[in-house]
């Protein structure tokens, strides 16, 4: 609970320290990036810019939304798709979210089906949080599903914590028509639409979204289930390791595209991982697209 004050304190102190943005021309850039395809058609493409998967397509249909105002030339990070928050979520200490969604990530190895990307701290990360790690992030196309695992090693000789998340996009046709179904119902939830923010205890299991929502589930985790009666279509967010779920809308919003996605992301954000010397930690995520 004491950590759990202390980043509620945190998302209301101004933020401090670190540039914003990593060593960059400011001209624009082709950003590279990996297309993978199964054999029955299915595709996803993530780019080394951030680690970001911008499209996963099962049957014809597109599960995940870029915003209209994203930037894909490497200015920032990229607005849609699951971009990766990590070694911190929101703000904080330093730029929001972390630094791995602006960074360029290495591929590891490569085959039709799965990617590997890898990140390790530099100059500029240690300048924000002085570890030393390392980072790799598989991504999988399967027959039915799309699977993440994300594993941070400590390559330190003291522990050192963080906070993360993948800040996942789905596309929806048209926010009205979407219900959010998992374990909400009596789970405590940080609101940070109301001010100051503060932990609420939710009431229900099914979360519809008629206003501008901004919340931090708690130990929610496991199956949370994206009900779409416009589309006739079911998505599972099956999350192990990320221990809290995080549910976004910028309601209203036009600029954001907000009536044609909704966020749900696996994230480890309201208690921070501590992670020993040497050791390491895993958190998978596996996207199950479906029918109502």
């Amino acid at each position: 609970m004491l950590q759990l004050l202390s980043y509620i304190t945190t998302l209301v102190a101004p933020l401090r320290g670190a540039r914003s943005t990593p060593p960059r021309s400011a001209a624009a850039i082709a950003l590279e990036s990996v297309t993978l395809a199964n054999a029955a058609g299915d595709s996803a493409q993530i780019y080394t810019f951030g680690a970001c998967v911008t499209s996963y397509v099962k049957d014809g249909r597109d599960v995940l939304m870029v915003r209209p105002d994203a930037k894909m030339d490497g200015s920032k990070p990229i607005s849609g798709g699951i971009p990766f928050c990590f070694p911190q979520f929101g703000p904080g200490e330093m730029q929001q979210h972390g630094f791995a969604r602006n960074l360029e990530w290495s591929i590891a190895s490569s085959t039709a089906d799965t990617a590997v990307f890898t990140l390790a701290d530099s100059d500029y990360t240690r300048a924000m949080w002085p570890h030393a790690f390392s980072a790799t992030y598989t991504v999988s196309l399967g027959a039915t599903s799309l699977s993440t695992e994300f594993k941070v090693r400590n390559l330190g000789d003291a522990p050192f914590e963080f906070t993360g998340a993948l800040h996942s996009y789905w596309a929806v046709s048209g926010i009205a028509n979407v219900a959010v179904r998992g374990a909400f119902e009596g789970a405590s939830y940080l609101d940070k639409m109301i001010e100051p923010p503060a932990l609420v205890t939710s009431s229900a299991s099914t979360v519809t979204i008629t206003e501008e929502t901004d919340r931090v589930f708690e130990g929610v985790s496991g199956d949370v289930v994206i009900e779409d009666s416009g589309a006739g279509s079911a998505l599972t967010i099956r999350s192990s390791g990320w221990e809290d779920t995080v549910l976004w809308n910028p309601y209203g919003n036009e600029g954001m595209g907000y009536d044609s996605f909704v966020c749900v992301a696996a994230a480890t954000a309201l208690s921070p991982v501590t992670l020993p010397a040497q050791a390491e930690w895993t958190g998978t995520m596996e996207v199950i697209p479906g029918s109502l």
